[in-house]
């Protein structure tokens, strides 16, 4: 079970209220991305982060132009369903973005609480079902949290904390 104990999301609403009141947003954008890679490479003990991309649907498809948010939520609960632990919780923090050159969703995650961390598995079902995933073992040192928050502030990103992620005051 992880808990933030008195980290909250409060990190993002007070520097979001102090980036309203200045000239270049640029900078503010870094500030925020900073505070929340913080916040989140601290706020659980993370086995692995994941990068998701899905690929294109066969060309003579014609029922289906192209995976879209539906498609890649769909993706993204099979993948967490099929990492559950037998016992335990699993927890996650992932982002969303479209891919401007294709349309697509792409996805970045941590994921914690698992109980069998042999990837290999997950691999090929993820590449046979929906198209790349990358699976690296978290080093906190390598900056994946700060990755990922990079989403926070990107125009089209979708950024969801998993339920079992205890939050302070939450």
């Amino acid at each position: 079970m992880c808990s933030t104990r008195g980290k909250a999301l409060f990190v993002k609403t007070s520097i979001a209220h102090d980036i309203l009141s200045r000239e270049e947003p640029w900078r503010d954008a870094e500030v925020l991305k900073q505070a929340w890679g913080t916040w989140l490479s601290g706020l659980a003990t993370w086995d692995w982060f994941l990068t998701l991309t899905f690929r294109d649907p066969p060309a003579n498809n014609r029922n289906w132009t192209q995976p879209g948010w539906g498609y890649a939520k769909k993706a993204w609960g099979e993948l967490t369903e099929r990492v559950r632990p037998a016992l335990g919780e699993l927890y996650w923090f992932r982002a969303f973005e479209v891919q401007k050159w294709r349309g697509v969703p792409h996805i970045h995650a941590l994921v914690g609480g698992l109980d069998n961390k042999r990837y290999a598995e997950v691999a090929a079902w993820y590449w046979q079902r929906y198209g790349f995933i990358r699976v690296l073992d978290y080093e906190p040192q390598l900056g994946a949290g700060f990755y990922v928050s990079k989403y926070v502030t990107k125009e089209l990103g979708d950024i969801k904390v998993s339920p079992s992620l205890k939050l302070a005051g939450g």
